[in-house]
């Protein structure tokens, strides 16, 4: 039933699982089809059952404060009382926040670890040797890629994770007597793309490239905005195989495959000049979510997989505002009952301001008041939270 992570060998489904034990650790009916609760009280019944189930969660949270008991600053205890205060006492996510003195992304940030600790507690204890004697699969590369996706909020910058790739392999360069240069690009370049797969991309293009030079040869590399599109371009005279070969190589190659679908991009060998182009499509529709409950945002995670979207998300309105304004967006899609500033009030905003008026606003709200958001100029509403497929039949208007 659960797949693989990490070290520990747990999947997604399991992740979301516990995601769901925390919010309704006290709600019996909300767990009678939650097969985690259920392994974890499989010989329990009615109210011993739940007892089991908050037993064992709360042993794992208490355990991620033991770990860290002798250094009350340490990272490990304050993602404990995260848990602490937003599950097992059942404060709201702002007084959680306001009592840690975290900002709304550090909050966020560290709550996603926080959940990822508790899961590999639970999952060491009560599956991981269930797990490793039915031959559950190992750990792939897939699995990993799956946890950095929250890293794809991050612009980067090409050319400084170029240098640091050909810093990573300049050992290996320098025994083949191989130089590595990084051209200046014409404008500065930025993209929108998860910075550590991006990064380990490069590192495993270029180990692949340097073992494939001559001798002594050069290897030539640069990113660029070619026709509007990011590309980089990798170029060699010393490459002694057939150019259109090893890009064919790399292509079926698995690692390199499952990086760059990651990443949405393409790989191909141009004969003039000859060089091996690295292409990122640009299809992808960037959708911000700004909703304070990251349970809703995983529902909308889970909506959009395999789908052409990114979706970024926000808790609160300064947070959503710099991610406007750092990037094109196919549609925003706002919650109404938001700390600070609410949903309306940030509407507005939108709406009134040079650089977002143009951009389509979703309201997405348990509140029935699509009057009021037609009003106020949104560009749709949807009660939350929504079906999967009245989401997509919405987006799929504003994505061409």
């Amino acid at each position: 039933m659960f797949g693989s992570k990490a070290m520990t060998t747990y999947s997604a489904d399991f992740e979301e699982h516990i995601r769901v034990l925390l919010s309704n650790l006290y709600d019996y009916l909300k767990l009678v089809d939650n097969p985690v609760a259920d392994r974890l009280a499989k010989d329990a019944s009615g109210n011993e059952r739940m007892r089991a189930i908050q037993r064992t969660v709360l042993d794992a949270i208490e355990d991620m404060r033991r770990r860290d008991e002798q250094n009350p600053t340490a990272r490990g205890n304050r993602l404990y009382h995260i848990l602490q205060l937003r599950y097992v006492e059942e404060q709201s996510t702002t007084e959680a926040l306001n009592q840690l003195a975290l900002s709304e992304r550090q909050y966020y940030r560290e709550h996603q670890r926080a959940i990822q600790t508790v899961c590999r507690i639970i999952w060491d204890e009560h599956f991981a040797e269930a797990a490793a004697e039915s031959g559950a699969p190992p750990h792939s590369l897939a699995d990993e890629l799956h946890y950095l996706e929250d890293d794809s909020q991050q612009v980067l910058h090409p050319r400084e994770e170029l240098l640091a790739a050909v810093l990573a392999t300049q050992v290996l360069a320098e025994q083949r007597g191989i130089s590595v240069e990084v051209g200046e690009s014409p404008a500065p370049a930025t993209l929108d793309a998860s910075q550590p797969v991006f990064r380990q991309l490069l590192i495993y293009l270029l180990n692949e490239l340097i073992g494939a030079t001559s001798l002594d040869g050069q290897i030539n590399i640069a990113f660029d905005l070619a026709s509007g599109e990011p590309a980089l371009s990798i170029s060699s005279e010393a490459l002694p195989v057939d150019g259109a070969g090893l890009c064919a190589r790399l292509r079926e190659d698995s690692t390199a495959s499952e990086l760059m679908r990651h990443l949405k991009a393409e790989l191909r060998w141009q004969d003039e000049p000859a060089q091996i182009v690295l292409a990122f499509k640009r299809e992808v529709h960037n959708i911000l979510i700004v909703d304070d409950n990251p349970d809703t945002i995983s529902l909308f995670k889970r909506y959009l997989v395999k789908q052409p979207y990114r979706l970024l998300s926000a808790a609160g309105e300064r947070e959503a505002w710099a991610i406007a304004q750092s990037r094109p967006l196919m549609c925003i899609i706002l919650d109404v009952m938001l700390p600070g500033k609410d949903g309306w009030q940030i509407l507005q905003s939108y709406k009134s301001h040079p650089a977002t008026a143009d951009i389509p606003v979703l309201i997405c709200s348990v509140l029935e008041m699509e009057s009021l958001a037609n009003s106020l100029g949104a560009d749709g509403y949807l009660k939350k939270p929504p079906a999967r497929a009245e989401l997509l039949s919405i987006l799929s208007q504003w994505s061409g």
